[in-house]
């Protein structure tokens, strides 16, 4: 039961002296609603607005604090999406950076192979020089050594005049001795 309805019971139950009419009206039930009106409109003229100033400031601030937060949320999404963009294009500037130098070795490794090869291509005409000239070195002292010979030989023949079978020993002889002669 709702406490007007006691107090009207109590009211009512008074009002006689407990043995009368039930139903009879006392005024006190006019004041105290008329107390009761009075109080409600005090509240609602100099409390209610405060208490609802209150309350609004409240839920501004919860309602600032959920913006803030969710800001706060969105600018922390947004920051960690530019650290993996950057993280990415670390990885992909890492990646350039050792394709590059993988090609930059590649190109030196080759520019050194092809020195080495000019190097080996130098040396092999160098020798090639050396041994063509050795080789007209030698020709020219087995020229010399054969004029020599040559004149030896025409010394010999004319000193002995000598006859068809001494020409053919002296022509053994002389094949004997250039056999034995160094180069």
């Amino acid at each position: 039961m709702n406490p007007f309805g006691i107090g009207l019971s109590y009211t009512i139950a008074a009002a006689d002296g407990g043995a009368g009419n039930p139903i009879s009206f006392d005024y006190t039930y006019f004041f105290q609603i008329l107390s009761f009106l009075i109080l409600v409109w005090v509240l609602a003229k100099f409390a209610w607005k405060p208490l609802m100033n209150v309350m609004e400031k409240r839920r501004q601030t919860i309602e600032d604090n959920l913006a803030h937060a969710e800001k706060e949320r969105k600018e922390a999404e947004r920051l960690r999406q530019e650290y993996q963009a950057e993280m990415q294009k670390s990885r992909q500037e890492a990646q350039k950076i050792i394709e590059n130098a993988t090609k930059s070795s590649e190109a030196r490794a080759a520019e050194i192979l092809a020195e080495a090869r000019r190097e080996t291509e130098r040396m092999k005409q160098a020798a090639l020089a050396e041994i063509e000239r050795e080789r007209d070195q030698a020709i020219a002292e087995v020229r010399s050594q054969v004029v020599d010979m040559s004149i030896a030989v025409a010394e010999k023949i004319i000193q002995q005049k000598l006859d068809l079978s001494g020409q053919e020993a002296l022509v053994d002889q002389f094949i004997q001795e250039v056999g034995n002669r160094p180069c």
